[in-house]
């Protein structure tokens, strides 16, 4: 019998983006393991080693860990299911957790029940579960819609089991459904209620099955030699797996001792997909009356920035006892002073219409960026940044608010910011900081509601003859008029959405004919030429080689110039003595150029998420001029607020960027989360899972084999596929709720302006 009261906790999702809600379970209660006293029960888990900090509790964590005794066991009406119903982001509305006679169950009123769930070794396998019927008589039972079985219920609670499969079932991820039938009664009465599911291993053992609930596992108050410790209680043979990935300079550390009588063996492992676990340390306890708990401190550091599952196990015990593994948990170096210094004036600048493989560092000869490559040799650029979306206003969106696409109801090229998120010039005005914005991107003008908040707003449409440049050139003018003493004194804010390399370009006739190939008499006008580029319909095998050469020698020379505004901007802030007090961010939109013909809105693939990130921090941080650590919008947002004193609301994610550059690496999870209309991309280390929002079964890529993401892998990492989409769909439902969308207003002005800018 199990009882879980569930409580909650905000954790941060890197790249995804937004917070993590994780199981937090000392809440519950529970008799302690033993005959732990009431005063232990209370106590307050015990405070971090000196100079650590911890980032993954398995004690909390458990619902998102795999239990297997004797088979997978699936405790039902608990976060132990959660992301587990085949594909699904959600708990379907026909089942409801409910709780009775002191367990939890779920209330099944669909026919059909399927859950998820990783068979770690090909085995012949049987299903049992712990059920009462109510409408339903019986249940068939398959396992990836191979039957296995048929159990009867009957209204009074049982264990049902069916018989084992003549063949094993392989290693890997699989899907197992439960088929109720019977009559169908009134539509309040449930088909059946069901405590728990086990995937069961036939085994030789003569003692009873006693099902691994999370309440029976965990024992928030076990106490050996008079120390209280919260633990996990494991009868031989039990593995509770937990995946994640490994975080910098991580430890894993626990006690370990027996509860009762008798001895243990015990285990601690690591184990990625495709490969047999790496036993890292056994350890031999002995329980009575003089057991005492053993620590065990076991370094991580050579699994750095990889996913696999950390496998705690009993491998043995003797007598009445139980194993304990008391506070599990994975701890990295504690580290200080890891926040932006403050800064007077703050600047972000988008491009649009760039590829970060066009731009240094990744491009070893940028002759058309050189401010860039010096901001490169004199800042900090960040090599694993990724986007929210690929649409050009959403990705801005994103980084307005600190908030991904689907919390903002930007999924569509229709829709327009809601008049009710707060954006970084809400902050702003609310802290006194002096804000204004400049975007020469039409899909970021008014028509898509990005105008609302600033203190000024400026929009350059492409259709009105202005320099490419004019956005930076304007706000570099902004920056250097404070006007008065008051001003003066006052933080600034600006935010640049520039045009970058996108068409048209301000190129002359003189200035265009002295570009490669010589003696061009293509249809590639420099002024017309997203017009040119949208009449191919995104198919670039359509533009001949001589016209390849000539868009490209185009792109490069026109982002020349918004590369020269960049650098006049760096040199008037010098010149006013802001420069050291100033936070300096480039970054782009979409990573979209030449080859994807500057498209707005393209599928979610790495490449157009793939954005490049660099930052000069004011006055002079000790960071790295490169960092490889991942980084998404949300941190951006956060850095920005942080550098002009704004406190960030409780619903952003992020990292500092001055604490990620510094090292600090310590999420386990790290998922960065991509949405596109009814699609995702949910990256974590190497790995990228996508598909739709409607339940189907999604693709996951390994892009350290496959950079294109061409194949499924899921087959060959069910651990991580299983992992990912179980965390995934918690960062999902975590999001505020968005809010109801806004359709973009499109005027005739508007309309002109998407002419020019090659959109219709």
């Amino acid at each position: 019998m199990h009882r879980v009261m569930a409580c909650w906790r905000w954790g941060r999702a890197v790249g995804l983006s937004v917070a993590l809600l994780l199981p937090l379970v000392a809440c519950g209660e529970r008799e302690g393991v033993g005959g732990a006293t009431s005063a232990a029960r209370s106590a307050e888990p015990p405070l971090e080693p000196p100079g650590l900090r911890k980032v993954l509790s398995i004690v909390d964590d458990l619902g998102w860990c795999d239990i297997d005794h004797r088979g997978i066991l699936l405790d039902l009406g608990t976060d132990a299911v959660a992301g587990r119903y085949a594909g699904a982001l959600v708990t379907p509305q026909g089942v409801v957790a409910t709780e009775h006679e002191g367990a939890t169950w779920a209330r099944v009123y669909d026919g059909k029940l399927s859950l998820t769930f990783v068979q770690p070794y090909a085995a012949r396998v049987f299903v049992s579960l712990r059920a009462a019927g109510q409408d339903a008589r019986r249940a068939d039972i398959s396992i990836d819609d191979l039957p296995i079985g048929q159990v009867s219920l009957s209204r009074e609670d049982k264990i049902v089991s069916t018989s084992a499969t003549r063949l094993p079932i392989d290693a890997g991820l699989h899907e197992l459904t439960l088929r109720f039938r019977g009559s169908r009664g009134a539509d309040d009465v449930p088909y059946a209620e069901v405590d728990w599911i086990r995937v069961a291993v036939p085994d030789e053992l003569s003692r009873s099955y006693g099902a691994p609930t999370l309440y029976d596992v965990r024992a928030p108050a076990a106490q050996l030699g008079g120390v209280p410790r919260r633990a996990l209680a494991l009868r031989a043979p039990t593995t509770v797996a937990c995946t994640l990935r490994v975080p910098s300079n991580a430890t894993f550390r626990a006690g370990v001792g027996m509860m009762g009588g008798g001895k243990a063996t015990a285990a601690i492992a690591v184990r990625e997909d495709g490969a047999e676990p790496v036993e890292l340390r056994r350890i031999e306890v002995e329980g009575g009356d003089a057991a005492a708990w053993t620590d065990v401190d076991v370094s991580l550091a050579s699994y750095a920035g990889r996913i696999l599952r950390i496998e705690v196990s009993a491998l043995e015990t003797s007598g009445t006892g139980r194993l304990m593994f008391g506070d599990p948990a994975v701890f990295v170096p504690e580290r200080l002073g890891e926040t932006v210094p403050r800064a007077k004036t703050a600047v972000l600048v988008v491009f649009d219409g760039v590829a970060r493989a066009d731009l240094p560092p990744w491009l070893d000869d940028a002759p058309h960026a050189p401010n860039l490559a010096h901001l490169v040799a004199t800042g900090t650029v960040f090599d694993d940044h990724r986007g929210t979306s690929t649409l050009a206003n959403a990705s801005l969106a994103a980084l307005l608010t600190g908030l991904p696409p689907r919390a903002l109801a930007f999924v569509d090229a229709a829709a327009r910011l809601p008049k009710v998120v707060t954006t970084l010039g809400d902050f702003a005005r609310q802290g006194s900081v002096r804000a204004a914005m400049f975007t020469a991107v039409p899909t970021t003008s008014a028509a898509f509601g990005f105008e609302r908040h600033w203190e000024s707003f400026f929009s350059y449409p492409p259709n009105e003859g202005k320099a490419g440049t004019a956005a930076i050139d304007d706000a570099t003018a902004w920056l250097s008029d404070v006007g008065t003493k008051e001003n003066e004194a006052r933080p600034m804010l600006a935010v640049i959405h520039a045009r970058g390399g996108h068409p048209p370009w301000d190129l002359t006739p003189a200035e265009t004919a002295k570009l490669p190939p010589q003696k061009y008499a293509g249809a590639l006008r420099a002024r017309d030429a997203a017009q040119s580029i949208a009449s191919l319909h995104g198919n670039f095998a359509k533009l001949a080689q001589v016209d390849e050469e000539r868009l490209r020698a185009m792109h490069f020379a026109a982002f020349y110039g918004q590369d020269a505004a960049l650098g006049r901007l760096i040199r008037k802030l010098h010149e006013t003595g802001r420069w050291d007090s100033t936070l300096l961010i480039v970054t782009a939109d979409v990573s979209s150029a030449m080859r994807t013909l500057f498209a707005d809105g393209l599928p979610l693939s790495e490449g157009p998420l793939s954005l490049p990130l660099y930052v000069h921090f004011p006055g002079s941080p000790s960071v790295p001029s490169r960092v490889a650590l991942p980084t998404s919008p949300p941190d951006v947002t956060r850095t920005i607020l942080a550098s002009l004193g704004l406190k960030a609301p409780p619903e952003l994610g992020g990292y500092d960027l001055a604490a990620v550059a510094a090292g600090k690496d310590d999420d386990p999870y790290g998922i960065r989360v991509a949405y596109a209309e009814d699609t995702y991309s949910a990256r974590w280390g190497n790995y990228v899972l996508s598909g739709k929002l409607d339940g189907r079964r999604p693709m996951l890529c390994d892009t350290s084999r496959d950079p294109t993401c061409a194949y499924d892998r899921s087959h060959r990492a069910p651990f991580v596929t299983h992992a990912l989409f179980r965390r995934f769909s918690a960062l999902d439902a975590a999001l505020p709720k968005a809010p109801e969308r806004e359709p973009s207003s499109l005027d005739s002005e508007t309309a002109a302006a998407f002419k020019v800018w090659g959109l219709y």
